[in-house]
């Protein structure tokens, strides 16, 4: 098991990639009291780069992503998004939120606010937008998602897979350096798995630099530059899709994947 995961582009795959790191991990620790989430966790990406994590439940891959904009705080270790060191600092705290955009397993939606206010409401209170840019920004993002005939319903009015891409709209709409996805299909009906994930997709083929935990081993073969495979809190093996469902070289890996596969 190697559990750092640095790189440089010739070891990037996919083309999309760049030799500068957008995010670092550098022995992050997490705890959740006398349990520890993430074990010295290093881990890198590059701009442009799509990397999927995968892993049993409790691998620590939701916390992985969620300590990468302060959800959750480290305990140990250095995080650093697009130059800027994830710390105490409020100031900093912010400057990440504003370059990351996070889109959850449920759609945390508000309820009573029309589609189209969901999405401009962001640049309008973080960015100070006005209200007729704002949701000209929203609109456009819609149409991008593909629904923007549902701008004026309210959240209650649309299926599972319509708020998940409303959510990826509000996400988008702050304009982020990267997009994080916790899970985006976990809570959706079979059928409408798929539409949220052809979003990503087209996310990916635009060159969102994207860290993306799913379940959907299709998806990550498809999208990703490379997989990453977590078992308790640790970075257990790294590698492109080929690579990792393929040919895995861990033990654990071959166990998870024997399971899934």
């Amino acid at each position: 098991m190697n559990n750092t995961v640095f790189t440089d582009a010739t070891k990037m795959s996919g083309g999309r990639s760049s030799k500068d790191a957008i995010v670092t991990l550098e022995n992050v620790d997490k705890h959740f009291k006398e349990f520890q989430a993430l074990k010295k966790v290093n881990f890198q990406v590059g701009k442009q780069e799509v990397v999927v994590v995968i892993g049993p439940s409790g691998s620590g891959k939701s916390t992985l992503i969620r300590c990468i904009n302060r959800l959750e705080e480290h305990d140990g270790g250095r995080i650093v998004v697009d130059g800027t060191e994830l710390t105490m600092d409020i100031r900093n705290i912010q400057a990440i939120r504003r370059e990351t955009g996070m889109v959850f397993q449920s759609f945390n939606l508000f309820p009573h606010l029309s589609v189209l206010t969901n999405v401009a409401m962001g640049p309008r209170q973080v960015r100070g937008m006005s209200k007729v840019k704002a949701e000209e920004l929203a609109m456009e993002l819609l149409e991008r998602v593909q629904i923007p005939e549902q701008a004026s319903k309210y959240p209650s009015q649309l299926s599972g897979g319509q708020q998940q891409r409303v959510a990826i709209a509000r996400a988008l709409a702050m304009k982020p350096k990267v997009m994080l996805f916790d899970e985006p299909t976990s809570a959706l009906d079979p059928e409408m798995i798929n539409e949220v994930l052809d979003v990503i997709k087209e996310l990916a083929h635009d060159g969102m630099t994207m860290i993306v935990v799913t379940h959907e081993m299709n998806f990550a073969r498809e999208v990703a530059d490379r997989v990453v495979f977590m078992a308790d809190g640790e970075i257990v093996e790294v590698g492109t899709p080929k690579e990792l469902f393929d040919h895995p070289k861990e033990e654990r890996t071959k166990k998870f994947l024997s399971q899934i596969l």
